[in-house]
């Protein structure tokens, strides 16, 4: 997994538990605030492939403003939503419509403010898509997290 991030040694330290073989993430409150926007590129973009993100989706799920996930995977088992502790009744599922696309959903989303985070699936995005939806999480005082795959 490859994390592209302006921040991400600020908002995240791993802390394995001696007792077990779970792994906390910490994240501090950023020196910058809201609207940065994470990257994280995989192999196949799907959750059962990144095991360490779980736990951080899971905090995120517990904050107080909504956590909206657009266009996930189509196979997201709730049994493992669940597993990880994460707040199924704070997640907002969007996905995308022939009037709607990921990027303009995830700007919609950021802007808003009524999300602290968004997370997004998406094949294919620029530098300048990845600028504007930095605006719009700045906006929106959020935060942006964007899943895809590796092209070979």
């Amino acid at each position: 997994m490859y994390v592209r991030s302006p921040y991400i040694k600020a908002r995240m330290s791993l802390q394995p538990e001696s007792t077990c073989n779970k792994i906390h993430l910490k994240a501090p409150t950023p020196k910058t605030g809201y609207g940065k926007i994470t990257e994280i590129v995989t192999q196949s973009g799907d959750l059962n492939d990144m095991p360490l993100l779980m736990p951080l989706l899971a905090q995120l799920s517990y904050e107080n403003r909504w956590f909206a996930w657009i266009s996930p995977p189509l196979h997201l088992p709730r049994s493992l939503l669940l597993d990880a502790g994460i707040d199924l009744k704070k997640v907002i599922l969007l996905y995308p419509d022939e009037h709607h696309s990921v990027l303009q959903l995830a700007k919609k989303a950021l802007s808003a403010g009524t999300c602290h985070a968004v997370i997004s699936w998406a094949d294919e995005i620029s530098e300048h898509e990845i600028k504007s939806l930095e605006q719009s999480a700045q906006q929106g005082s959020s935060n942006g997290i964007l899943i895809r795959r590796r092209h070979h």
